[in-house]
């Protein structure tokens, strides 16, 4: 909802503002969402990798990943990471 009310004053703010500065603003904040949503993917790909990682890793370890909890898998990494080094 305060995506919304942030748009609307937004909204309001270039309503005062002369076309061309407008455009040139709307054009601004479209850009600074393109790469905000950019970013976000980054980080979701970034997610993923890492838990494609951890899956690859727990089985070549010896471990059905589907039979574990969440903290029994964060022990078991912990400790891989520690017997590398």
């Amino acid at each position: 909802m305060a995506h919304k009310s942030q748009e609307k004053e937004e909204e309001a703010r270039l309503a005062t503002m002369p076309a061309w500065r407008r455009e040139i603003l709307r054009k601004k904040m479209e850009e600074e969402r393109e790469q905000k949503r950019k970013e976000q993917e980054k980080l979701k790909r970034e997610e993923a990798e890492k838990e494609k990682e951890q899956s690859e890793k727990l089985r070549t370890l010896g471990y059905d990943e589907t039979k574990l909890a969440p903290w029994q898998r964060q022990i078991i990494l912990k400790k891989g990471d520690i017997a590398k080094h």
